[in-house]
């Protein structure tokens, strides 16, 4: 085995994500009885499991498989504190005080 070449400037590319707009994913119903295609779909934006959370960059490949299951995911658009990154620490009072506050600010 050797060791591989890798060109000046190959990972620049990654670097950049995360200056990127990010979509936030969240799986809402299971990819079991789907076609294979659609599970693939699933496997490639990170999700797999019901309920489910994945923050990829929002570019036209991921919009694309988003596309090809839209009625197993859902993007979710709104304040951190309503969909977290890791499991929530926070009290129950403490969440719906929260949202709360964010309906207010919408309205």
């Amino acid at each position: 085995m050797g060791i591989a070449f890798v060109p000046a400037g190959y990972h620049e590319g990654m670097r950049a994500t995360s200056k990127r707009k990010m979509i936030r994913l969240k799986q809402i119903r299971s990819g079991v009885g789907a076609p294979r295609e659609m599970r693939d779909a699933l496997k490639a934006l990170g999700l797999g499991k019901r309920f489910k959370f994945s923050e990829l960059p929002d570019t036209k490949e991921v919009r694309g498989m988003i596309a090809k299951v839209p009625h197993l995911v859902s993007i979710l658009d709104g304040p951190d504190i309503l969909f977290p990154r890791e499991k929530s620490t926070l009290g129950v009072d403490r969440i719906l005080d929260a949202v709360e506050a964010v309906r207010a600010l919408r309205k």
